[in-house]
């Protein structure tokens, strides 16, 4: 059915008009068409819906309340683009809730509830298995608050389906592949079999490790480091061969930089710091003469990663007497980072096994900073095998 006609049936049911645009727009971004970050042009939408500008006006602006677009002063209405903070509190919210509903289920859920929490679950294997991202993004959405609606806590209902907005954008900067739509569709019939026999201790590991599962995916995605492969185990030492279910496994190769790669290295900065979420203000020539300084007099290693002939990456590092102990040296790795369009599939993994394979050896000690902004950082260092140590506190004097 095109837009047209949309409108029209849904005008002969005499609806708000501002409500159809709402939902025409609303099906243009979860559609795809447009991304997170894309500018929603008024007057492209008015035409194509052949509807005048007001209705538009109104429908954004309800969508901004709803938290799926957000508006800049003389730039216009953009799809909201989350960052990785506001993503980690999302989750925490979402597992809070789901988990409080989910116990709740247990005891209360109604032959009702198990119905639509079973065509919710069948909706989202069909939609997996049809590679359908756009379904199952609703389907996902349908099977959760289904799942929230059982615990018959209207509160809770209402709340979690407010955050499903946010929850539909996250979905469409995750941009999932086929096995991870199949193994979301699995984990939702692992969920649903626990409420069905109502284990609440299995129950709430199932439903925690996808919801945490799924958080710590989506960071890894908008991170510096790209994601690393799911492992049976932790990853082992770099003296050993590390576990990688990635098509990058032994294709990434590690070079030293030249002097005619500073441009490059500072443009790769200072995308690091933006993602990061760093309060670093220095432009690219800054961050340019910056490099230089680090390699002619402070000392500091940077190495590119290469896949073929390309760039995907680059890390900083420099060997040092460890503070904590005069007699021993550890390796300070100060950066690390995978270009944005590489950021899947053990890439970020990838990388790290070759610069160990060429610049470190066993028994090396390795510290980095992983700073608050950047929790998909800490996923993936965690992921790798590192451990927390400390935390670095700061306070500005009033």
């Amino acid at each position: 059915m095109s837009a047209d006609s949309s409108i029209s049936s849904s005008r002969a049911k005499r609806r708000p008009l501002a409500e159809i645009v709402v939902e025409q727009i609303s099906s243009i971004i979860l559609n795809g068409e447009l991304r997170p970050g894309d500018k929603l042009n008024e007057a492209e939408i008015a035409e194509r819906l052949k509807v005048s500008r007001g209705p538009v006006r109104e429908a954004t602006r309800q969508l901004k309340e709803a938290g799926l677009l957000e508006t800049h002063a003389y730039r216009g209405a953009f799809v909201r683009k989350l960052d990785q903070r506001e993503i980690s509190d999302i989750y925490a919210l979402r597992e809070i809730l789901e988990c409080t509903a989910a116990l709740a289920a247990v005891r209360l859920a109604s032959p009702d509830d198990f119905g639509a929490i079973e065509n919710a679950l069948r909706d989202t294997e069909t939609a997996a298995l049809s590679n359908a991202r756009a379904r199952m993004i609703e389907a996902d959405v349908a099977f959760h608050t289904a799942l929230c609606h059982a615990g018959h806590n209207g509160r809770i209902t209402e709340t979690f389906s407010k955050l499903a907005t946010e929850l539909r954008l996250v979905h469409l900067m995750m941009s999932p592949n086929p096995d991870q739509l199949k193994a979301a569709a699995l984990d939702h019939r692992t969920i649903m079999e626990a409420l069905r026999n109502r284990t609440p201790d299995r129950l709430i590991a199932a439903l925690r490790s996808h919801i945490t599962g799924e958080r710590d995916l989506v960071l890894q995605y908008l991170g510096p480091h790209g994601d690393t492969a799911n492992t049976a185990s932790p990853a082992a030492s770099i003296s050993q061969e590390m576990p990688l279910a990635s098509r990058f496994i032994g294709k990434v190769s590690v070079r030293k930089h030249t002097s005619e790669d500073f441009p490059l290295l500072a443009r790769m900065n200072r995308e690091l710091a933006d993602d990061e979420g760093h309060r670093n203000p220095m432009n690219v020539s800054e961050m340019e003469e910056r490099f230089r300084k680090f390699v002619g007099h402070e000392g500091w290693s940077v190495d590119l990663f290469l896949l073929d002939d390309e760039i995907v990456g680059y890390a900083t590092h420099k060997r040092e007497t460890d503070p904590s102990n005069p007699r021993r040296q550890r390796i300070f790795l100060r950066q690390f980072f995978i270009v944005r369009h590489y950021r899947r599939d053990g890439m970020g993994q990838a990388a790290f096994n070759a610069l160990a394979s060429a610049r470190f050896k066993a028994g090396d000690h390795l510290m980095l900073e992983a700073i608050e902004n950047n929790p998909g950082g800490r996923v993936f260092w965690q992921r790798l095998g590192f451990t927390p140590y400390s935390a670095i506190l700061e306070y500005t004097i009033p």
